[in-house]
């Protein structure tokens, strides 16, 4: 039994402390540390079966293979793209909420002044913004499986409170809702 919460190890794991350090404030041997970090880290990986099925059409699965990787079948696209956005939601949704901070500047607000200057550029450039004049420019259907992709981005994160990806109680922060100008901002960011 810890001294400490498993939130409060992660904070101060965060902040840059020391396992030694933390080991001390928790009572863990450096063994029970890590005990208790794999049991952690295994907890938070997503069920990889099942799909919330309230925001689709028709039946979609989502079958990995043996390296993990998803494929996903839907009787139409917006299916197919609500699966598309649970499935990159359940393996990487730290990677897609640092990228859209990243696009929209925002990376300051969890990484504190490490990332001002990358939040500078993108409010000169004004990545949102562009993103936001080009979503009224997208056709119709592109704003569709858009929104089909972030419906299921969203679906997974309302699934996942309570049990992110480590990453987000190492920053103490819980990523917002996704947006489908998200997707079109970090698109932006990479051009």
């Amino acid at each position: 039994m810890s001294n400490l919460s498993d939130k409060q190890i992660l904070a101060r794991l965060g902040a840059g402390e020391s396992i030694v350090s933390i080991c001390e404030a928790a009572g863990f041997s450096r063994n029970e540390f890590n005990q208790w970090w794999n049991r952690l880290c295994t907890s938070r990986v997503p069920n990889p079966s099942g799909i919330s099925s309230q925001a689709v059409k028709a039946k979609v699965e989502i079958e990995r293979d043996d390296r993990g990787i998803p494929h996903i079948y839907a009787g139409n696209d917006e299916d197919l793209y609500f699966g598309f956005g649970y499935a990159m939601a359940q393996d990487r949704l730290f990677q897609l909420d640092f990228l859209r901070r990243k696009a929209a500047g925002r990376l300051s607000e969890i990484l504190g002044t490490d990332g001002l200057e990358r939040d500078t550029i993108a409010r000169i450039v004004g990545l949102r913004r562009i993103a936001e004049a080009e979503w009224d420019r997208l056709g119709t259907e592109t704003r569709t499986l858009l929104e089909a992709f972030s419906a299921g981005v969203n679906a997974h994160l309302e699934e996942a409170r309570g049990n992110l990806p480590i990453e987000f109680d190492l920053l103490e922060y819980e990523p917002e809702p996704w947006s489908p100008i998200d997707c079109v901002a970090i698109e932006s960011e990479f051009r």
